[in-house]
């Protein structure tokens, strides 16, 4: 057990260990993060390096917002703001992040504008698709105006990918009409 903690010398050990790191590697780091209450605007620099290094760090900001959604969603405000000066793949990570901790208030519009596109890219895998909805589902009982653009664009994915997807999506579509009936009522 190490007794004297270095974030500096933590930085380092994931800028050189990141790209070959497991994901079992990768939980202890973001249990580190956690109890150590360190910052992800301290790390965030490593969003700038090589491919593979930024990639699983993105993986590890996931494992952070499995473990502790409330500390993942105090530090989405910065990371959504410093993704717009990356590569724009890294967008998409964002529906995972607001799967995992929920969307904060202030990054509510350009959160719903982003999950709408990639629902609607045919570019976007099913994984990020099906988060895109979860985020979107929750948003849209917050903001139930939401519902028809939500109920056309699932309708749209219909017979598009796979059939566990399109049983998801009617499922979905099921919930949303069973509360617009509700909100008739």
């Amino acid at each position: 057990m190490k007794l004297n903690f270095s974030p500096a010398a933590f930085y380092l050990e994931l800028k050189s260990q990141l790209a070959r790191s497991s994901g079992e590697q990768r939980k202890i780091w973001a249990n580190t993060i956690i109890e150590k209450n360190i910052g992800l605007k301290d790390l965030s620099e490593l969003l700038r390096g090589e491919t593979k290094t930024a990639t699983r760090f993105l993986w590890l900001i996931s494992d952070i917002g499995i473990a502790a959604p409330d500390q993942l969603l105090t530090e989405l405000p910065f990371l959504f703001e410093l993704s717009d000066s990356l590569d724009p793949a890294i967008k998409t990570a964002f529906a995972s992040f607001w799967h995992y901790a929920g969307v904060p208030v202030e990054n509510e519009g350009k959160a719903i504008d982003l999950l709408f596109q990639l629902l609607q890219s045919a570019e976007t895998n099913v994984s990020i698709k099906t988060r895109s909805i979860w985020v979107l589902l929750k948003l849209s009982q917050k903001y139930p105006e939401l519902k028809n653009e939500l109920t056309v664009c699932l309708k749209n994915q219909m017979n598009k990918h796979t059939k566990d997807f399109d049983k998801r999506i009617v499922k979905i579509l099921l919930e949303l009409d069973i509360d617009s009936i509700k909100s008739q009522s």
